[in-house]
């Protein structure tokens, strides 16, 4: 059976090498961001590109100064979004990644992790003159029937504009295969994690990462599915015991794309970061239901940004038990304001079940905003105050 880094490294490639094809022979190209109903576009005959997931590969490349002062962006703040910094950077910068992406016909963008990304986005279309499309997915709605209504309005919305600009139809066939390998993609994406609830740790929370590109950009498609079914195979088989009682510690919030492992040392070999629930955030709910436009809805509007804080605090606070985790590490991320504003709520919770938590200051791609001396001294805290417990 083939291996699910094979079939990893065939996904990346396919990714850049459909895009640079695509654009040669004239099929339509959208830039969409991350949480965008992919499933709509590809039963369209849509090429999808994703700026932010391009600027983890330039964040990853070890060049974020570079291309951010490239951007040519300094009549703004440096602390907006370093994805979108980035990704402005990408075209003025000599020798981008990959030859940097290919230009796009059409902008989607949505609301459901980000505010952003519409801002982005609009820029982009401004400066280019290039059709947008904006889906809005309301917040902490109780009305759930009203909601999908809403949602589905858009959807045919978006299906028409699409149509208008390329003269593609929807293919249903086409849309329910992808949404049934979605919801598949998906279950595999959370057993794959799932197997950390057992000591020791079967699965490196560096390897999650490494795993993260293809429910990303490749949602939907059978290689997807094909490679988190390899991946969950390889990381179920039997493992010894954890000997030395490894202190458990989650990262909460996004990785750290610049540093070589995504995030900071521990310091301490008893501690291990065994989990990152921004890797969770990726394993979409796709409802049971025939209805492909219903479980679409349900699934992007319930993304974890989406979500009231109330609600994402217990949800951590759940994945604490479940994982036995024993010290969280909270990721300030100055790019994400969003993601910032659970981090409170969330100590205080923490701290009634007296798990002790601790903040770091950084960016998710952006190293100019990174202390190396500041995060060990807080990581060391931690461990510290672990290791009386």
């Amino acid at each position: 059976m083939e291996s699910s880094r094979s079939i990893g490294v065939k996904v990346f490639a396919e990714y850049y090498h459909a895009a640079a094809e695509a654009h040669q022979e004239g099929k339509p190209i959208a830039y969409i961001t991350a949480f965008t109903p992919v499933e709509i576009l590809r039963a369209m005959g849509l090429v999808c590109l994703y700026p932010e997931s391009y600027a983890v590969v330039c964040a990853a490349s070890g060049r974020s100064t570079e291309m951010i002062q490239a951007s040519g962006m300094e009549a703004f703040a440096q602390d907006l979004c370093s994805y979108s910094l980035l990704s402005f950077g990408a075209e003025r910068c000599d020798r981008p990644p990959f030859h940097g992406l290919p230009p796009p016909d059409l902008l989607i963008a949505t609301n459901n992790q980000c505010g952003t990304t519409m801002l982005w986005f609009r820029l982009w279309a401004q400066k280019k003159n290039i059709p947008l499309f904006i889906i809005d997915y309301p917040g902490a709605a109780h009305d759930q029937p009203a909601l999908t209504r809403y949602i589905r309005r858009q959807y045919e919305a978006l299906i028409e504009f699409i149509q208008a600009h390329t003269g593609n139809p929807l293919n249903p066939a086409i849309l329910g295969e992808q949404v049934e390998r979605s919801k598949q993609t998906c279950m595999l994406w959370q057993s794959v994690h799932e197997v950390n609830q057992a000591r020791p740790v079967r699965v490196e929370v560096q390897r999650l990462i490494d795993a993260l590109f293809p429910i990303v950009v490749a949602r939907g498609t059978r290689q997807a599915y094909e490679y988190y079914e390899a991946l969950l195979r390889e990381c179920s088989q039997p493992v010894g015991q954890d000997k030395n009682h490894t202190i458990r510690l989650l990262w909460h919030g996004y990785p750290m794309w610049f540093l070589p492992k995504k995030f900071p040392r521990c310091g301490d070999t008893q501690c291990q970061i065994v989990l990152n629930d921004y890797t969770l955030w990726w394993s979409l709910r796709y409802p049971d239901t025939a209805d492909d436009m219903e479980a679409l809805a349900v699934a992007y509007s319930d993304t974890y940004l989406n979500r009231t804080v109330p609600r994402r605090v217990e949800e951590v606070a759940g994945l604490v038990a479940a994982y036995s985790i024993e010290g969280v590490i909270c990721h300030a991320n100055r790019s994400c304001r969003r993601a910032l504003a659970d981090i409170s709520p969330l100590r205080q919770r923490l701290h009634q079940s007296s798990i002790p938590s601790v903040v770091i200051e950084a960016d998710m791609a952006n190293p100019q905003f990174h202390s190396a001396e500041q995060i060990q001294l807080r990581m060391e805290s931690l461990c510290d105050a672990l290791r009386v417990l």
